[in-house]
């Protein structure tokens, strides 16, 4: 094989490595560990398009979502599950209604964070969300009152 030929085929093997390497999916047997969930969420507000949730470090949850207002727990599980568990009310005097859900969250080989969509069904970094939408403090403490107010809660 001529130098030219053996130097065209390591450069193409090296692509296609690189490549691969660049476009790692999420491995779903790396799970993240419960404690770096924590510490990912912990004292922390995430904001959704119409509304929020906080994360306080001793497990309570409050959520908004337009007009309702979530009250309840959390927890990060060895399996990398960021879950909460809360009552959701949406009006005065009526029974609130339980909602639990979590986020499945995975490493890839590179250790770069996966998050599991369920609106989508689908895996996704999410870089741009924590440096976009998950901050410091409870920044949704004012509506949470408001609402627990309004509702009686």
């Amino acid at each position: 094989m001529s130098l030219f030929k053996t130097f065209a085929a390591v450069a193409c093997a090296s692509v296609i490595a690189a490549t691969s390497a660049a476009f790692a999916g999420p491995d779903k047997k790396n799970r993240v560990s419960g404690q770096s969930i924590a510490k990912l969420y912990s004292g922390k507000t995430w904001i959704w398009s119409k509304g929020g949730s906080y994360w306080a470090p001793d497990g309570s949850f409050q959520a908004i979502w337009g007009n309702s207002v979530g009250l309840g727990k959390w927890y990060a599980t060895s399996k990398g599950n960021l879950c909460y568990e809360a009552v959701w009310y949406d009006g005065k005097g009526a029974a609130g209604s339980q909602h639990n859900e979590c986020f499945r969250h995975v490493a890839d080989s590179q250790g770069q964070l996966w998050k599991y969509s369920d609106k989508d069904k689908s895996w996704y970094k999410p870089t741009k969300e924590f440096a976009d939408r998950v901050k410091p403090g409870n920044e949704i403490s004012s509506q949470v009152r408001k609402l627990r107010r309004k509702y009686g809660v």
